[in-house]
């Protein structure tokens, strides 16, 4: 991990630290908000703008919806409707599947699909690039290491990434990977 993402990392723990003392105080959920921006992925992003939505779940619907907006390149635009729908109720749900593991004051619903337990969009998408690294350096062990994770853990999203990225470099995929989606496929839709 880089400096750079590790010290973003730590100003976002530490304004979490702020927000549980004061869940209510709009600047700091704000201030958590830009702290999140400075970190990659979505999840960070949408954990903090569910706990501002949560702890300032009486503020007007236009300061909600601005918070919303700083986020929106980063979410998926069912979770910005998910969000715009929430924006003008007075109360926000203490589990949501708004919520991510790095929301500090709501929590994140299990009332998700499972591959989102064991393994978050984030992280699909990185393990998916790693992948295709590997197999660009001919590294066999991680290419398997990637298969396995995707096959335990069911993570489709992380295959699909990397399937389509070395299609787009290679004619066809190599027989351990080409195994692998075959038996992704059957597990997730069964004949």
């Amino acid at each position: 991990m880089s400096s750079a993402i590790e010290a973003a990392r730590l100003r976002f723990r530490a304004s979490g630290r702020q927000i549980v003392c004061h869940p209510s105080v709009l600047p700091a959920h704000l201030n958590r908000l830009d702290c999140a921006l400075a970190l990659p992925g979505a999840e960070p992003a949408q954990g903090a703008l569910a706990d501002l939505f949560m702890g300032c779940c009486d503020a007007p619907a236009a300061d909600k919806l601005d918070a919303l907006h700083r986020v929106h390149p980063r979410l998926t635009e069912p979770m910005v409707r998910s969000f715009q729908v929430q924006a003008p109720l007075h109360s926000f749900p203490r589990c949501s599947r708004m919520a991510t593991r790095w929301s500090v004051l709501a929590t994140a619903s299990l009332d998700v699909p499972r591959r989102v337990l064991r393994c978050s969009t984030d992280d699909s998408h990185q393990l998916a690039a790693e992948a295709l690294r590997a197999w660009q350096r001919g590294d066999l062990p991680a290419q398997q290491a990637f298969l396995t994770h995707c096959l335990v853990c069911r993570d489709t999203l992380a295959l699909m990434v990397a399937r389509r990225s070395l299609l787009r470099l290679t004619p066809e995929l190599p027989r351990p990977w080409s195994e692998a989606f075959a038996q992704l496929q059957a597990t997730v839709l069964p004949s």
